[in-house]
């Protein structure tokens, strides 16, 4: 990849998070990548495709930072889902991104190719969540006669949206872990007395 490439992933990124996608022109990215207008449209058709690029990298790289924390506490005796909780309570998963990509899904553009990438990134991360769940069910740590792409929807539902809520929080850094852990909890054995 370019340099100038990653210059304007780098200012693109950055204004996402800061600004959100409506908020965000391409002058602005042009401007904090420090490119042209040509060199940013020969990358890119546009800013929708700009914002799915940065989606599907980030996606890609919370993978592959997953399977080097999995192999580091592969002995580790909690359940794989506390590691996979502690994990997404550190990692960003895109969640910047929460605002400017309801922004997106809300936006008059409504290209097929687009959307297209779009449901493949979703994807992407419910296969991701389905696969641990039926790992737990081959190691008989969770039912095996639940549906594990229900179980899969529901486990990444529930981790994702913590994540999203603890800003309500004054010291969420602090109950970073435990809200996650909680949820797992909450998974794994319900809130019935």
């Amino acid at each position: 990849m370019s340099e100038q490439k990653k210059k304007i992933i780098s200012a693109a990124r950055n204004l996402f998070q800061t600004k959100g996608f409506s908020e965000t022109s391409m002058n602005q990215i042009i401007e904090a990548a420090q490119s042209s207008k040509g060199n940013l449209y020969h990358h890119f058709k546009n800013k929708e495709n700009l914002f799915v690029y940065i989606l599907e990298e980030d996606a890609n790289q919370w993978l592959k930072d997953w399977k080097i924390e999995a192999e580091k506490k592969q002995n580790n005796s909690n359940h794989i889902l506390y590691t996979l909780s502690e994990f997404v309570a550190k990692s960003s998963v895109n969640l910047y991104y929460h605002k400017a990509t309801e922004e997106f899904y809300l936006s008059a553009f409504k290209s097929d190719e687009v959307m297209k990438k779009i449901k493949n990134i979703d994807k992407l991360y419910l296969d991701f969540f389905v696969d641990i769940i039926k790992e737990c069910q081959t190691s008989k740590q969770i039912n095996q006669n639940e549906d594990p792409s229900v179980l899969g929807y529901f486990l990444m539902s529930l981790l994702f949206i913590s994540s999203d809520y603890k800003h309500y929080y004054d010291d969420f850094e602090e109950i970073e872990n435990n809200f996650h852990k909680k949820a797992i909890d909450i998974f794994l054995n319900g809130v019935r007395r």
